[in-house]
């Protein structure tokens, strides 16, 4: 493959482009398409793209691929564009969140002289745009790669092997589980972090509360701070997957309001103890796997974890928890037994 061309050079377009620019395949050359030409200029400056031309055909003309790195419902007008520029045998693929109704608009706007295989990396920052692009993104990320009806095995190697120079490891799905699985894990986690700052910045107290907020509420509202067209696109094109998930948080959020009001009773402040107990402990068991590269039917040995017997919460905060429910009952036994009336001295 002698040219590659990627249209949208935002964050993900120019992190592809300098990462395949820095590993350098003999004689490839990248050509990069963006709305903004500014952007491709800059693209250029930075080593994303070998020339940004400003029109679409220049770009597309004689590519034995196309990467479509753009919002999800802008790669449906990508692909009407360019459907009648592809040249036959080329490999059109995609970075979208959504995979349905992308792969949908392949099958209707591609020529069926073209293969298109979908693709999904699993890694991005809250800073968007050309200026944050890094050639590091996808190392050792997850790239999911779904094949289009009609893809042959030599356009999903073509694929692969660019997965391969991102330094990036596919990952193969069907649409529909990608679309239901990352709902929870990658777009509910933008509502939630939006949901947090729309809360908070409509109460009349903002003002003063901002001044409170930290590292804690940096961290959750992270994701807020992504691009709105994006996020848009991807609620729009995953509706019911977000819908059943939001849902499911709905659901988790009410039962540890209820924990939380019932916390006043040692038996109510157990059972808030133990759920973020076993919180906590699922998400550093997802951690230990996720920093280490395993999966859960990898039989490489991770970070020493507890016996089948004993949970990680238990070990870690069991003793801690049990002396603090002590501590909080026996404290507020005494403090009701200081409030109550003595009995008068009999003369």
């Amino acid at each position: 493959m002698d040219k590659i061309a990627i249209i949208g050079l935002g964050l993900i377009g120019g992190s592809i482009g300098m990462a395949l620019k820095q590993a350098n395949p003999q004689g490839l050359q990248v050509v990069g398409y963006d709305a903004e030409p500014e952007v491709g200029r800059k693209a250029v400056k930075r080593g994303a793209v070998d020339k940004a031309p400003w029109r679409l055909i220049e770009v597309v003309e004689g590519a034995g691929m196309v990467i479509i790195a753009t919002p999800v419902l802008s790669i449906r007008e990508s692909m009407e564009n360019i459907a009648e520029m592809l040249s036959p045998g080329c490999v059109v693929t995609d970075t979208g969140s959504t995979k349905e109704a992308i792969l949908g608009w392949a099958e209707k706007y591609l020529p069926k002289e073209v293969s298109f295989v979908g693709g999904h990396p699993m890694a991005g920052k809250e800073l968007s745009g050309i200026d944050n692009a890094d050639p590091k993104l996808f190392q050792g990320a997850r790239y999911v790669v779904i094949p289009g009806k009609g893809a042959g095995e030599s356009a999903v190697k073509a694929v692969l092997d660019v997965v391969a120079l991102l330094g990036a490891r596919p990952y193969f799905m069907h649409a529909q589980e990608h679309d239901s699985y990352v709902a929870a894990v990658s777009h509910l986690p933008i509502l939630l972090s939006a949901a947090l700052v729309s809360a908070t910045a409509k109460s009349p107290a903002w003002r003063d509360m901002s001044r409170l907020a930290a590292t804690g509420f940096r961290d959750v509202s992270r994701l807020a701070g992504g691009d709105p067209v994006m996020s848009l696109d991807i609620c729009v094109t995953n509706r019911e997957g977000i819908c059943h998930w939001i849902g499911e948080a709905i659901k988790e959020l009410e039962a540890y309001r209820e924990m939380v009001a019932a916390s006043g009773q040692q038996e109510g402040a157990e059972r808030l103890g133990g759920a973020l107990g076993k919180a906590w402990e699922a998400r550093e068991t997802w951690l230990t796997r996720y920093e280490s590269k395993l999966d859960d039917d990898d039989r490489q040995t991770t970070t020493a974890l507890p016996s089948a017997g004993s949970t990680m919460a238990d070990l870690f905060f069991g003793s801690r928890l049990r002396e603090r429910y002590t501590k909080i009952f026996t404290e507020q036994e005494r403090t009701e037994k200081e409030r109550r009336p003595r009995p008068k001295r009999q003369p």
